[in-house]
């Protein structure tokens, strides 16, 4: 559905380059566009088509892109790994007939642990020519930690990203899922821990509404990468809701989760973090 044809005195080119993101606060969304707009400079032509997976809707269908394409693909990291109930719609429904990507994570400022690496294996397998990739720091979604980021030195390298990863496809070079650090395939998940370190389990954790802020809107059903909101549809603690809402009426009570969140913010707020990029 995504597949792009252009040639010129017989050479092959790349007719559309691609973000395609899952973004529920809208951090990765942002990093994402910045590395494709890079590219899209350094090819001197091409536009760049945005692709949100966060909606539920358009993980409805299967995306399939062509050897003319090329795709940055961005995800948060989750506990050390890719949100587990997307990465399905990865590998059953991304498709690759050539093309080549450039998977990127984001994360909050502790670590990305095996997120690039499982993001790198699951776009290898489904048919993706790596031209590079990227694991970069961003406020942490529910956490005061990370505060400030992306900032100037994290937006310059993800320019040299997209630049980069052009340079690797117009000469042909690849690179190996295998090159980027992390277990292949990736280990369990982090297990969050609590102020007192010991793990502290939030899995049914949901936010609550304040009634009394409440107006109604339907924001945070729109935006809720699940549809849960309305629904008793399992929650992923991606703050969504917590971001859209312009009442700020939505927020967490649970015990543990908050216990886990003061955790980040006492060990890990001081913790400066580089982004990293591989080419």
């Amino acid at each position: 559905m995504f597949a792009g044809l252009c040639e010129r005195e017989g050479a092959l080119m790349i007719k559309q380059i691609w973000a395609v993101y899952f973004s529920p606060t809208g951090s990765t969304k942002g990093l994402i566009v910045r590395i494709a707009k890079a590219a899209a400079e350094a090819l001197g032509a091409a536009a760049v088509q945005e692709f949100d997976i966060t909606k539920p809707e358009n993980r409805q269908s299967r995306a399939e892109f062509g050897a003319r394409d090329f795709v940055i693909f961005g995800m948060p990291t989750y506990a050390g790994r890719l949100p587990n109930k997307i990465m399905p719609y990865i590998r059953d429904s991304v498709k690759s007939a050539g093309a080549s990507c450039v998977p990127v994570v984001t994360f909050g400022g502790r670590s990305f642990d095996d997120s690039l690496a499982e993001l790198s294996d699951l776009l290898e397998e489904t048919g993706f020519k790596l031209a590079g990739g990227g694991a970069f720091v961003c406020r942490h979604a529910f956490a005061k930690v990370a505060e400030g980021r992306p900032g100037r030195a994290d937006f310059e390298k993800a320019a040299e990203l997209g630049e980069g990863a052009m340079k690797n496809l117009q000469t042909g070079h690849t690179l190996s899922a295998e090159v980027f650090p992390g277990n292949h395939p990736a280990g369990p998940y982090y297990v969050p821990k609590g102020l007192e370190g010991t793990p502290a389990v939030f899995l049914k954790a949901k936010p609550v509404t304040d009634s009394g802020k409440c107006t109604g809107c339907g924001l945070c059903a729109e935006h809720c990468p699940m549809g849960s909101i309305g629904t008793d549809g399992i929650c992923i603690k991606c703050q969504a809701c917590i971001a859209v809402c312009p009442q700020s009426a939505k927020y967490f009570t649970d015990g543990a989760f908050l216990s886990h969140k003061a955790m980040l913010e006492r060990d890990f707020a001081d913790n400066r973090v580089e982004s990293q990029i591989w080419i």
